[in-house]
């Protein structure tokens, strides 16, 4: 039996009618809100997934400032960005939440407003914590270039500043382990460095508590297997910089020697290429012993790097690390501009015990004639010893 024309037509239609019910049927989660003061100014939706952050819808606004985005649910939790000239707000969806967000253009990032997600109302209060540590981060480094604090001062007030947010942060954490605004709490960074740092052991647990959670409530999420993998690898990592703080002790009892000549070393960098400290004669050198894999190490690079930054073209930086774990190594060192070495042996090594490192970090500043000039103390200011030099 031959089927009509209208017969096949009435057929194509139910099939798209039924496609089209299915789509509106699948679920879906939605994103809306008016943004004042933005006609025809350009909105976009963002996912931000583990690896790369990718643009999954745009509107330009109108007169009223109202948008709405609607997307297919996925299986696990996720972080997305409403972005709008440069200014961004992080959101977090689970399952098929119905978000509404108000902002003004002027101040998008900072005096928005968030109904239907608890999580991400949390993560506006941990974004606007971590800005905050990055306002002071830069206010310290002023006082501190501007010479109204002291090296000392310097560091007691960022690491006084990160202990602040991160109080805050655990807080949040603790009275929801299961959150997304708890796993974003714990990878904010400032100045390229997480603030919880995962080879503290007082952060580590935090970062231990929420691994468990998320691997026994969130298992389709791909983040609940990263979080876990990094926390194992930490876990080792500290293991073995228990064995590296043993090695240290057994170097206390040396006896600490002024050395007058140039003694030198030669290690390979993260371009696994070998440098010699002696390359860098005809310009003073901050030779800096140190672990990046410590709380202080961050506070740290930034003095070295302040100083680095006054007198460029003058001074270099041969950086000496002892960091057991060389993936940890290389991702800290990575965004450094100076020379990043690493003994790859225990930290009794040859070059230790010729510079008779009594502990980490240690300092020693080289003259241009590749002379030990001074074993820098606690009390010192690395800019004015390093002017002394030029």
């Amino acid at each position: 039996m031959k089927t009509s024309f209208l017969s096949k037509s009435i057929i194509i239609s139910f099939v798209l009618i039924s496609i089209i019910s299915c789509k509106e049927k699948s679920p879906q989660f939605t994103i809306e809100g008016t943004i004042s003061n933005a006609d025809s100014t350009m909105l976009y939706l963002e996912r931000r997934a583990l690896n790369e952050t990718t643009i999954i819808d745009s509107v330009r606004l109108g007169k009223d400032g109202s948008f709405k985005f609607a997307e297919a649910s996925l299986a696990y939790p996720e972080f997305y960005l409403l972005s709008m000239n440069g200014q961004k707000i992080n959101l977090s969806v689970d399952s098929t939440e119905a978000i509404t967000v108000k902002a003004p253009k002027e101040t998008f990032a900072s005096d928005y407003t968030i109904e239907g997600s608890s999580s991400s109302s949390k993560i506006k209060d941990i974004v606007i914590a971590q800005n905050k540590l990055s306002y002071a981060f830069s206010d310290f480094n002023k006082q501190y270039n501007d010479k109204k604090i002291s090296q000392e001062e310097y560091v007691t007030a960022v690491q006084s500043a990160m202990e602040e947010y991160k109080t805050q942060a655990r807080n949040l954490i603790y009275s929801d382990y299961n959150s997304p605004a708890a796993y974003f709490a714990l990878f904010q960074k400032v100045d390229g460095y997480l603030i919880f740092d995962p080879f503290n052991k007082k952060d580590l647990a935090v970062f231990q508590a929420v691994a468990t959670v998320w691997d026994q409530y969130k298992s389709a999420s791909p983040r609940a297997e990263h979080l876990k993998t990094f926390t194992l690898s930490a876990l080792a990592n500290i293991r073995n910089m228990a064995n590296q703080e043993e090695a240290l002790k057994n170097l206390e009892t040396a006896e600490v020697k002024d050395y007058s000549s140039y003694y030198d070393i030669s290690l390979y960098d993260r371009h696994n290429q070998k440098v010699n400290l002696s390359s860098l004669r005809g310009k003073v050198v901050i030779l800096d012993f140190t672990a990046y894999q410590t709380d202080f190490s961050p506070a740290r690079n930034i003095i070295i790097n302040n100083v680095y930054n006054k007198y460029k073209g003058n001074v270099e930086v041969y950086q000496v690390s002892v960091d057991t774990d060389n993936h940890a190594w290389q991702n800290s060192a990575v965004n450094l501009p100076w020379v990043c070495v690493r003994i790859d042996e225990r930290a009794g090594s040859d070059v230790l015990q010729k510079y008779n490192i009594q502990g980490i970090p240690t300092t020693f500043l080289i003259n241009k004639k590749g002379e030990i000039a001074k074993r820098m103390s606690s009390s010192d200011d690395l800019a004015t010893e390093v002017q002394k030099l030029l």
